[in-house]
C-alpha cells in the first residue's frame, strides 16, 4: 500500500527577498527512500521529504491532515 509524504523547499520569497520555506506537493511512495528517489528521478530535487502524512487527506488539499509525523 503506497503512503503520502509530505515535501517542502527553502527559496527566496520574492516579496520579501528572505529565504522562506515553501509546502512542496505530496508523493505517494512505499517507503520514505523511494519517496526521495522520486523526487530526484523526476526533477524535484530540490523537494525535502519531510513527513509521512497519517489521517484523512484530499488530492486537492481541503480536507485538513490528521497527522504528520517523522519530521526532520
Amino acid at each position: 500500500m503506497l503512503k503520502t509524504f509530505a515535501t517542502h523547499l527553502r527559496a527566496i520569497n520574492p516579496d520579501t527577498l528572505e529565504l522562506t520555506t515553501f509546502e512542496g506537493p505530496y508523493i505517494q511512495a512505499e517507503s520514505w527512500d523511494e519517496a526521495e528517489l522520486y523526487c530526484y528521478t523526476h526533477s524535484f530535487g530540490y523537494l525535502v521529504v519531510n513527513g509521512e502524512l497519517k489521517g484523512e487527506y484530499k488530492e486537492d488539499n481541503l480536507v485538513k491532515i490528521l497527522g504528520n509525523v517523522g519530521l526532520n
